[in-house]
């Protein structure tokens, strides 16, 4: 009812004065003055008496008022009070709310940023787990493609080796077929060459029984004393011993003098005379050829 006080306390405050007026003149036995006569053509008016027990009424409704107007006002204190309690209430609940709802959306951040990183975890977990078992099945496999590797690669040494154990065998056995071969071809050579100087052998025999190798030896010792020239130290009666090496054709290759009874001078003119002599005369039968030859030089007979 603050309201209405303040749209009534005036008149309340002057009700209120002027029965406190009219108490005390009564209780003093003060006459109050009574009005004059109003002139004529005027309304009349009366005067009213205040008295005591009306004015107590009026005290006592004052009072009730003012009792129930401090009561109105104690209840509308208490009903704000109690809608301001209930209004901190609600704001406490509301902060409590709110905080319980951070409180739940924190632990619900926190569970799921907890399932994430778990998940996460989980995900790097099946990732290393998955990289490792790449990496061992990588390096498994590269210990069987080296295993594989090492079993080709003696295989292939083991063929190579195979290889070349038969083309040693092959080669062996062909060497050993031409040593065959060339042992026989050998052995015919031999004994053709055997054939052939069995029969040269008895040309020359049957040769000289015919004295064609005595005039094959004056042969050439007739053309090396034609090439002679008598040096001015050889003396009557020089006999030397020649060493002639010829080829088939004749041709001299070497000439040395053996036992000789004329000096050095003698020595060097009958070397000179064997090779201006070369080619030496060939044999009437060519089984009288021989590569060394022995020459008695005697140029005084």
């Amino acid at each position: 009812m603050p309201g209405f006080y303040r749209q009534h306390s005036s008149a309340i405050a002057w009700s209120v004065a002027v029965h406190a007026v009219v108490a005390a003149a009564l209780a003093l036995g003060v006459d109050l003055p009574s009005r004059p006569p109003k002139p004529a053509g005027q309304l009349a008016i009366q005067a009213v008496v205040v008295d005591t027990a009306a004015v107590e009424k009026e005290q006592r409704r004052l009072d009730e008022e003012k009792r129930r107007l401090d009561e109105q006002k104690r209840a509308e204190q208490e009903r704000k009070a109690a809608e301001e309690a209930k209004r901190k209430a609600q704001e406490e609940a509301a902060l409590k709310q709110r905080q319980e709802a951070e409180r739940k959306a924190k632990e619900e951040a926190d569970r799921k940023a907890k399932e994430a990183a778990d998940q996460a975890a989980k995900v790097e977990a099946e990732r290393k787990a998955r990289e490792q078992a790449e990496l061992k099945a990588a390096e498994e496999a590269k210990r069987k493609a080296a295993e594989e590797a090492k079993r080709k690669a003696e295989e292939e040494a083991k063929r190579k080796a195979e290889a070349e154990a038969e083309r040693k065998r092959v080669a062996e056995e062909a060497r050993k077929r031409k040593e065959q071969e060339a042992a026989a071809a050998q052995q015919r050579e031999l004994e053709a060459e055997l054939q052939r100087e069995a029969a040269e052998e008895q040309e020359r025999l049957a040769a000289r029984r015919s004295g064609l190798q005595d005039q094959y030896i004056r042969m050439i010792q007739t053309q090396i004393e034609q090439n002679w020239i008598r040096p001015p130290s050889a003396r009557s009666g020089i006999d030397c011993v020649v060493n002639v090496a010829q080829i088939p054709s004749g041709e001299v290759v070497n000439v040395t003098v053996g036992q000789c009874n004329g000096d050095d001078a003698v020595r060097r003119s009958i070397e000179a005379a064997v090779l201006k002599a070369s080619p030496l005369p060939l044999p009437p039968v060519p089984a009288l050829f021989e590569r060394n030859l022995i020459i008695h030089f005697v140029p005084d007979e």
